[in-house]
């Protein structure tokens, strides 16, 4: 069993082999497509085909030099299989999406939505915590594609988190979708003492029984490269879904991305694009401008960046969080650790130290890396 357990969504968590203390690193773990039909999970691929229910963050900008039209991508090439990734399930996943996080409802929202649709995105990332559900929805409806085209995801509220409460709240969020189904489930912001109950009442959703997580979303630029965490996700065949992948455009033009920008005639937010999927994460940079909307999307185009270019922007990782929440989502590792059960014979029992420094976090941690095996 590697160091690295994913046991939760919107978390993750690496055990320091020299000390046994979790490093603690934000982000969210999804489990694989969910349907409130448990029967299509046995129809193979992807489950739910059955159609559409009843029928301000820094963006990229126009490159320098170029026009919109120039850079725009056809929507053949942005849905052929060099932007999708396959999933453990075998269902492919998009590595281009639009993000809709502070996208507001009532209009906003919507048009943000229809525009990148029609720009070639089809994949599209939302949360019931965003309240756009319904925009999302109905954008999706009046686009008029057939529901396997579109790759959607949602996210648990932190409030439904634990019990039953994950069921009735995917309910809502296929009603507020039009949807019989979503494609990706996430837990978002978890916490530690809910972590595993809620884990565990999404893998029943699926009715599939006990099965590693798929993908793995966090805040993820090229100046916060979470190393670690790459190199344990990729161990274990889990996605990396990056957020905020241009880092909200903080430190435009305070680092030599400004140069590498400028020598190659486009801006800082397609090269944190292009590098972040050349890299091999799925990318959802946020707007609701529709020049920018295009731009993200034209920054798949043309010549990649080079080797040398690459190494370069691989210098720019300084642990920069642009979004103040990765922080907080970070769980420490007993508290998540305490709640894991362990096989006791036959049956399964829970550990109720209290975790800590010295023995307990030691047994905590033996006690969760025994209940970890279980997905492995």
């Amino acid at each position: 069993m590697p160091d690295m357990a994913h046991v939760g969504n919107r978390w993750s968590r690496h055990r320091r082999a020299e000390g046994g203390h979790a490093a603690e690193v934000a982000g969210e773990t999804a489990a694989p497509a969910m349907d409130e039909a448990s029967e299509r999970a046995k129809q193979g691929g992807r489950v739910g085909r059955s159609g559409w229910r009843g029928a301000h963050n820094a963006h990229a900008s126009q490159p320098a030099g170029k026009s919109l039209e120039t850079w725009e991508v056809p929507c053949e090439e942005v849905r052929n299989s060099d932007a999708t990734l396959q999933l453990r399930s075998g269902i492919q996943m998009p590595r281009f999406g639009l993000g809709t996080w502070q996208s507001q409802r009532g209009g906003e929202c919507k048009r943000a939505v229809a525009e990148a649709l029609r720009a070639g995105y089809r994949l599209i990332d939302t949360a019931q915590a965003y309240g756009n559900e319904l925009d999302v929805g109905q954008a999706l409806r009046e686009a008029r594609l057939h529901r396997n085209e579109v790759f959607v995801v949602t996210k648990l509220n932190s409030r439904e988190h634990g019990g039953s409460h994950a069921a009735a709240a995917l309910k809502t969020s296929l009603s507020r979708l039009q949807l019989d189904y979503v494609d990706l489930f996430l837990i978002h912001s978890p916490r530690g003492g809910f972590l595993l109950e809620t884990w565990d009442s999404l893998i029943e959703l699926r009715n599939a029984g006990r099965e590693l997580p798929e993908v793995n979303q966090i805040e993820l630029h090229c100046f916060w490269q979470q190393r670690e965490t790459e190199s344990l996700c990729n161990e274990l065949g889990i996605a990396l879904m990056a957020y905020s992948p241009l880092a909200r455009g903080s430190l435009f033009g305070a680092t030599p991305l400004a140069q590498l920008a400028q020598e190659k005639a486009c801006s800082e937010a397609a090269l944190c694009i292009r590098w972040a999927f050349q890299k091999g994460f799925i990318v959802i940079p946020k707007s609701v401008n529709p020049q920018r909307i295009l731009a993200n999307i034209a920054a798949l185009r043309g010549p990649g960046l080079t080797p040398r270019e690459m190494q370069a922007m691989e210098q720019l990782d300084q642990g920069f969080c642009a979004c103040p929440a990765a922080r907080a989502m970070q769980t420490p590792w007993e508290e998540v650790a305490s709640k894991a059960p362990v096989r006791k014979g036959k049956g399964k029992g829970k550990v109720k130290g209290k975790g800590g420094k010295g023995k307990g976090q030691a047994e905590a941690s033996e006690h969760f890396a025994s209940w970890a095996e279980t997905f492995s």
